[in-house]
């Protein structure tokens, strides 16, 4: 059985949850197809956790340096399992808030890799799209 929609977007990131949004705000029937985690490269391995960890690093250097400013900073050990940790909460922190948007939008979301078909046709998994519009 194929299920149609108003509008189709291909890609969970924050360019295809944006723009599924706004078409779901002005009444379309939409869904949005994502093969990973919502928030796409920059939120999940590239833009987010970078910053956290260059913020990380950035704290190290301060306090390495703080005893020159007057500081007296008792410098102990550094725990990699507590730093991956709080990283990964705060990343998986944002895919919630993403699924939380998409929810209160109204967009249907489906967990899979998108296959092209004919002419505004998308396979994922055992289930086949249309939409008169695919993004």
């Amino acid at each position: 059985m194929t299920e149609r929609y108003d509008f189709l977007v291909i890609g969970g990131g924050s360019g295809g949850i944006a723009a599924a949004r706004r078409a779901a705000e002005y009444g379309a029937r939409t869904a949005i197809i994502e093969g990973g985690r919502l928030g796409g490269t920059c939120v999940n391995v590239g833009c987010v956790p970078k910053k956290i960890m260059w913020n990380t690093a950035h704290v190290a250097e301060v306090l390495k340096h703080a005893g020159d400013y007057g500081f007296s900073v008792e410098r102990s050990g550094f725990d990699w399992p507590a730093l991956k940790s709080a990283r990964d909460t705060y990343v998986q922190r944002l895919n919630d808030i993403y699924q939380r948007n998409l929810d209160h939008s109204g967009v249907t979301l489906f967990q899979g890799w998108a296959i092209l078909g004919k002419a505004r046709t998308v396979t994922v998994g055992d289930q086949q799209l249309q939409a008169d519009q695919v993004l």
